[in-house]
């Protein structure tokens, strides 16, 4: 890293970067693990400032998410440290949020959400931030939405795109509830782009039924989205 690099607490060795000057997995899950959200928004800021958002997010952060945890399950780390990572990923994310203030777009509406009993909501905050750094307006739902709420939620607004995420298999159901939900509440005609994503998805793609886009890489988001700004006129800011 660079020298001006901001020093953890008590100047304990910082984890190395990769050759190339671009944050590792390993240097990220670290930092997180230590709860170091501010030096871990350092590291991935210094990462996007060479990859696109997507390709960053992807490849470090959902890896570093993973080596978490990878070293859980195996006992390296506690679940304290598991779940003060999550925590430090926020508060990183929200550190590298794209500069404009929601409140200023004016482009198509995206809702985000967590079907009923799903709690891992990273991916939702990495999309967010895809979505607003083109010009979309985000209103991200969180966790544990009920089918019923969130179609009632998406029937008193306009919105262009909504994307769910699932984190393991086992909510697979709720997720099919709230696909369901929303594609039964149409009007004649329309038709609402659903997208589903998150690591619940790997390997069950095909029994996901109702959605326009099943994949757990963020990468595949941006084509979707930029079709569905297609078929919009292009409101959204390229």
């Amino acid at each position: 890293m660079p020298e001006s690099s901001p020093r953890r607490p008590g100047g304990t060795p910082r984890p190395t970067p990769s050759t190339d000057g671009i944050a590792t997995p390993e240097l990220i899950a670290s930092l997180l693990a230590d709860g170091d959200d501010d030096l871990a928004a350092w590291a991935i800021g210094q990462a996007l400032e060479e990859r696109p958002r997507a390709v960053v997010f992807d490849r470090l952060v959902r890896s570093a998410m993973e080596l978490v945890g990878s070293r859980w399950a195996a006992g390296q780390w506690t679940i304290s440290q598991e779940h003060l990572a999550s925590v430090a990923l926020m508060g990183a994310l929200a550190r590298i949020r794209p500069g404009d203030p929601a409140e200023t777009r004016i482009g198509p509406v995206a809702v985000l959400v967590a079907p009923e009993g799903e709690q891992h909501v990273a991916g939702l905050a990495c999309l967010a931030q895809i979505l607003e750094e083109r010009g979309w307006r985000v209103e991200n739902l969180g966790a544990n939405v009920p089918a019923d709420d969130l179609r009632t939620f998406v029937n008193s607004r306009t919105v262009d795109l909504i994307a769910l995420s699932i984190g393991t298999r086992e909510r697979l159901p709720a997720l099919e509830r709230a696909i369901d939900a929303l594609r039964g509440s149409e009007p004649a005609g329309s038709h609402l782009p659903i997208m589903v994503g998150g690591l619940g998805t790997l390997g069950i793609e095909s029994e996901i039924a109702g959605a326009d886009l099943v994949s757990s890489v963020l990468a595949d988001a941006e084509p979707f989205v930029g079709s569905v700004e297609g078929s919009l006129g292009s409101r959204a800011g390229g």
